[in-house]
């Protein structure tokens, strides 16, 4: 299996087709460089050029496009996002998103302060 560069979405976004950039977009985590493709996509530069720079996982899987499709694409691969920022996991099932709560500030006395003062008192 081939290495990969991998980017950032920032990088990601700054690659959108428009003043000479190339067009890059990201499915799955993978990242694809389609500057010299988008002029034989079949359903036009157009809505390549709305995905541009982005994560396009939701609009390519909405069209339902083809295993052929999918094939075409790999040829254009060219990263991956970096670790820390990927969204979907190795089999490109989208992963939980973990959010970490905020830690609970004990209001007045706490449980054992409660108890202690109740048996000293």
């Amino acid at each position: 299996m081939a290495e990969f560069k991998e980017y950032t979405f920032a990088d990601v976004a700054t690659r959108n087709g428009r003043n000479g950039q190339p067009l890059w977009m990201v499915y799955k985590d993978s990242i694809y460089d389609l500057t010299k493709y988008m002029h034989e996509h079949p359903g036009g530069d157009d809505v390549l050029m709305d995905e541009a720079g982005k994560d396009a996982t939701r609009a390519f899987d909405d069209v339902g496009h083809s295993s052929d499709a999918k094939h075409v694409m790999t040829k254009h691969k060219v990263g991956e996002i970096v670790e820390e920022e990927k969204r979907y996991d190795a089999n490109g099932k989208k992963r939980k998103r973990v959010v970490a709560a905020p830690a609970e500030k004990p209001e007045g006395r706490s449980c054992f302060n409660v108890v202690t003062c109740g048996l000293l008192g």
